[in-house]
């Protein structure tokens, strides 16, 4: 007894260390304790958009009615267990039944508890439910990140574990959003998608010029001269790209400007010419800030959204993909990876664009931080986690938004589904089920992306025409070899 006491003592004593200690732990992970770095916290978003669109697509394609049990244990050992298992599911018959009885899926799972059906946890609206968790969780941190505070700098870099809690919330919480609502978020979506293309053509634009830039300087710094340097590589590029958008032409003439489609016909032929004009006009005195390697991968993407429009247009004697009703499995998985590689390079470069598009801050913290050390704006180097300094993160958190809203569009080729069809508002996963890629074909969709190539290549033209045109009113930095040609604006 004597010998025992001391080692229940001491038992006790670290079991309520060891409590204490896990129960900190966890009340400093909940708060602010667990603090990483800006950029570190900025990846995780990203991640997170990644991992919202590789779910998207699998629940999409391949989701269907989520029901939980409807058996029982038949490897029980003996006919007690077995009994045992068959009282309790007699027991839970009652409210099964009265939970039941809001799906209309509930007669295929007679002993199950229904989640959700295939209307609501696949097809297209599951990715619009993803798309809306997504930008009320990052526009709920956009709110608590408004202005220059240390509240903003621990609400974007800490609580993970009450942000996983609320992300999980806002999740289970959209199952009970009817689609009808849904398609009218789907129209806001469309809208707004929209304007994040002209960001997106905007950054695009600002990324081919920096490309170009870079290698430029890395040719400077490299002791290699001549074509096996940095200047080979930037030629290599271009080629690359002008080949890629030659045989897209090609391809685009042969599958859909057949001679019975004038109106693709002129649509392709205006993209060919525009490219061929912009990349003239990229080279010569006119704009000698002009690149070869900018005019190459503007081409590409714009001969890409040709493509895009094309496949877009309803007419089916146009358009060899308008009478499709599914996806291949070749398909989905080109379009996993590649809307994963979009959204995630999309959402990098949208949420580090705050001093391309809106100019300099002196701020910590505000959009800058993909160019930061991953241990740059931890905590104090006195471990205080109280002292992180002040920094605004909502622009970051309203790109972010903006790029769920435009996951909604690109993950569903901008369709048009409705929540029901029919007098009797059937589901339409249920009355439709194998035309939802149809849905995807559309005059709506075909006209977005027609009026998001014309304003690239307007935009492309304008950086290569203004600084010339408007050489008498603003010093753009730009020197020109000669004044022959008369001003824009002269009379």
């Amino acid at each position: 007894a004597l010998v025992s006491a001391p080692l229940a003592m001491v038992g006790s004593c670290a079991g309520s260390l060891l409590a204490s200690c896990c129960a900190t732990a966890a009340c400093r992970a909940i708060g602010f304790g667990c603090l990483t770095s800006s950029r570190a916290a900025s990846a995780s978003y990203i991640a997170l958009m990644v991992l919202s669109v590789i779910a998207s697509l699998s629940f999409g394609n391949g989701g269907g009615d989520i029901v939980l049990g409807g058996t029982y244990n038949k490897t029980a050992d003996g006919w007690l267990e077995q009994m045992k298992d068959q009282a309790m599911g007699s027991v839970s018959t009652g409210g099964q039944s009265l939970w039941n009885q809001r799906f209309w899926c509930a007669s295929r799972h007679p002993n199950g508890w229904v989640v959700c059906c295939e209307d609501v946890c696949a097809g297209t609206f599951s990715i619009y439910r993803f798309s809306f968790v997504l930008a009320a969780f990052f526009g709920t941190l956009a709110l608590f990140t408004a202005g220059t505070t240390q509240a903003g700098a621990k609400a974007h870099r800490g609580f993970w574990f009450a942000k996983v809690f609320f992300l999980a919330s806002l999740l289970v919480s959209s199952l009970f959003i009817t689609n009808g609502w849904l398609e009218g978020y789907r129209e806001f979506a469309r809208y707004s998608s929209f304007l994040f293309l002209l960001l997106q053509i905007l950054l695009l634009i600002d990324f081919a010029y920096t490309w170009n830039e870079k290698w430029l300087q890395y040719d400077e710094a490299s002791e290699i001269e001549g074509l096996c340097g940095w200047k080979g590589a930037i030629l290599v590029s271009s080629f690359a790209l002008f080949a890629g958008s030659i045989a897209g032409w090609i391809l685009l003439f042969t599958y859909f400007g057949t001679p019975e489609c004038p109106a693709q016909q002129t649509l392709i032929s205006v993209t060919l010419i525009l490219c061929v004009f912009l990349t003239i006009v990229s080279c010569s005195k006119i704009a000698p800030h002009g690149t070869l390697l900018t005019s190459a991968s503007v081409c590409a993407y714009a001969t890409y959204l040709c493509y895009s429009a094309l496949a877009s247009h309803p007419d089916a004697t146009c358009n060899p993909f308008a009478s499709r009703t599914h996806e291949s499995p070749l398909d989905l998985i080109v379009g996993l990876l590649v809307a994963s590689i979009t959204m995630a390079s999309t959402a990098w470069n949208a949420t580090g664009s705050r001093q391309a598009l809106i100019g300099t801050s002196s701020e910590t913290g505000s959009g800058g931080d993909m160019q930061t050390p991953l241990d740059a704006g931890s905590s104090s180097k006195n471990g205080n986690e109280g002292d992180v300094e002040p920094e605004s993160w909502w622009y970051f958190h309203l790109m972010m938004v903006a790029c769920s809203l435009y996951m909604a569009m690109l993950l569903t080729g901008w369709s048009t589904e409705p929540a029901h069809v029919g007098v009797g508002h059937v589901p339409t996963a249920i009355a439709q089920s194998d035309i939802a890629a149809s849905y995807s074909v559309g005059l709506p969709s075909f006209w977005v992306k027609v009026l998001s190539q014309w304003v690239c290549l307007a935009l492309y033209g304008w950086t290569l025409l203004a600084p010339y045109l408007l050489r008498d009113y603003r010093d753009f930095g730009i020197d020109f070899d000669f004044q022959s040609l008369p001003s824009f604006f002269e009379a």
